[in-house]
């Protein structure tokens, strides 16, 4: 008689942790947590579910208990917009809001795959108008060198003036997007590093390989030294001089150079 007292015990003790089949309304501990964690997950959040065991001594027996532990969801912010032709508010996020206002933002290495978005984009807002086009660039990691160049064809292909604005980190292909802006539009704030140089690589196999290799890096080399030519005035003798290695500026010493036309101050307030 003990031990079937013991086996029906376990079965209740299984039926309240776990919940059971038959009962509707048995649904188990943390059963809420489970359904809020599924209406995230159901949503496209992040979610982070870590399952703990608890454990009760007694006759040797120990029971599992799984318990979810949910974090806030980070996901893109969203804000309210009102579109121009309906006049209808809707909830839409803020990278989409941007891109409606013709604001876009740089702030990761230029890859093929965000570089297609950029350059989708940056077609898509052309053809609706041929207002300025705002870039903010902020990455220290550059980017891969065909797409980024495949971007920088997109913007002087591009019928509307392109707005670049360097703040943060600015190096590599990154600099040479924020240098190949529209002239008296290239900006930067007053604390951003800046770092330009011209691309480099490694070539294995044989020699001939490595001859195709060298003769196309030096054509790249000499297609940007001819783009930095017409934006910044200088030689490609120069260039290729200053740039073989990192060079650093200032906004101050990029302005001077011609990498950028303006640098932003802080606006004063009146009667300061």
């Amino acid at each position: 008689r003990g031990k079937r007292m013991e086996v029906f015990g376990r079965r209740s003790a299984r039926g309240v942790l776990g919940g059971s089949k038959e009962a509707q309304h048995n649904r188990g501990l943390g059963w809420e947590f489970q359904k809020h964690a599924r209406s995230l997950l159901q949503e496209g959040r992040h979610t982070r579910i870590r399952n703990t065991t608890t454990t009760t001594r007694g006759r040797g027996v120990g029971q599992g208990a799984r318990r979810l532990v949910t974090k806030m969801p980070v996901a893109v912010p969203r804000v309210p917009y009102r579109t121009p032709q309906e006049g209808n508010w809707q909830w839409v996020d803020l990278w989409n809001c941007l891109y409606r206002e013709r604001i876009l933002f740089l702030g990761q290495g230029v890859t093929e795959e965000l570089g297609n978005q950029l350059v989708g984009t940056l077609l898509y807002l052309d053809s609706v108008s041929q207002k300025d086009l705002q870039m903010y660039i902020n990455t220290c990691e550059g980017g891969q060198l065909v797409p980024s160049l495949a971007l920088y064809d997109t913007m002087r292909h591009l019928k509307s003036d392109i707005v670049t604005v360097g703040f943060g980190g600015v190096m590599g292909m990154a600099a040479f997007l924020m240098c190949s802006g529209t002239k008296g539009k290239r900006l930067s704030l007053g604390h951003t590093r800046i770092m330009m140089h011209l691309p480099s690589g490694a070539a294995r196999g044989s020699s001939t390989d490595m001859w195709n290799e060298t003769r196309e890096l030096l054509r790249i080399r000499g297609y940007m030294l001819k783009c930095l030519e017409q934006q910044t005035g200088k030689s490609q003798e120069q260039l290729l001089e200053d740039f073989s290695r990192n060079r650093y500026f200032t906004p101050e010493s990029a302005q001077e150079y011609g990498i950028i036309d303006q640098v932003l101050r802080p606006r004063r307030k009146a009667g300061k």
